[in-house]
């Protein structure tokens, strides 16, 4: 109870945070649902997207919720509520850049709609993956808004340009599987893209500290973090590939579960390149 007597301030700001955060993510469940309009009343697919929506919403407030208050209860509630709303905008902008842009021909909104539950996992792993692309952007701010909308603004963008590389890379070293997964609605392999997507997120955010150090040159940070996540992003693919080659070799490829653990190597190497690196 020090803690608390040493600033019973504490409490007032923290309490303004978890309203702000459980508004924000309210909104973000029933936003969803309203995109996500299922057929059936309880339609797994809506669920899982719904799901993923919300994770999204909080993964990227923790850049924002991390480090010291701001210097009134307004300013707090102020800061956490628009970059929450900013967030939450881009992440259903993402998906939908994803969704008519990226893999127009699988129409992923639609088909989960119907119930689709291997397209709800795709559009789910997007949303994770902008998610924790933007959470490395808004931990360059320092409680800087200015700056801070700016960065989350450009983390956007590079996440989109290399999360869309990164899918449409998957699609043709794959021979079409995503688009067959979606069609056939095979939830092992759309587990394996959605995992592929996260992992190649987890390490393009990693190299967000090349940027970090020179965060008030935004144009050189910029440069920098675009720079680096390309190269950060070949590399994960290609050290995944070579993993994968030598733990899971060709002869045991009808392996009943082998598309799920080829998707915890992306994710576990999605986590080691940016450890790596550091």
């Amino acid at each position: 109870m020090e803690w608390l007597l040493a600033d019973p301030s504490y409490v007032i700001f923290l309490a303004v945070d978890l309203i702000a955060i459980f508004s924000l993510v309210a909104a973000m469940r029933w936003l969803s649902r309203f995109l996500v309009k299922p057929v059936t009343q309880h339609s797994e697919a809506s669920n899982i997207e719904t799901a993923a929506a919300v994770i999204a919403l909080m993964i990227a407030l923790t850049g924002v919720t991390t480090g010291q208050f701001s210097l009134s209860i307004f300013q707090e509630w102020s800061l956490i509520t628009g970059y929450g709303i900013f967030a939450l905008c881009l992440l259903r902008l993402g998906a939908w850049v994803q969704d008519k842009l990226v893999l127009p021909a699988m129409n992923l909104n639609h088909a989960a709609q119907q119930g689709n539950t291997a397209a709800a996992l795709i559009t789910g792993a997007h949303l994770i993956g902008t998610a924790i692309v933007i959470r490395s952007a808004m931990q360059w701010t320092n409680q800087d808004a200015n700056l801070g909308i700016m960065a989350l603004l450009f983390g956007f963008i590079i996440s989109q340009c290399l999360l869309s590389l990164e899918t449409r890379l998957r699609i043709a070293w794959g021979s079409n599987d995503l688009i067959n997964a979606v069609d056939k609605k095979s939830n092992p392999t759309a587990i394996k893209a959605a995992a592929q997507h996260i992992g190649a997120a987890l390490a393009i955010s990693g190299s967000a500290h090349f940027a970090s150090s020179i965060e008030y040159q935004l144009e050189l940070a910029v440069l920098a973090w675009l720079v680096s996540s390309v190269l950060f992003l070949l590399i994960y693919l290609a050290l995944s590939e070579l993993c994968i080659r030598i733990i899971l070799p060709k002869g045991e490829i009808y392996e009943g579960g082998r598309p799920i653990l080829e998707g915890a190597i992306f994710v576990g190497w999605g986590f080691l390149l940016p450890a790596l690196a550091g």
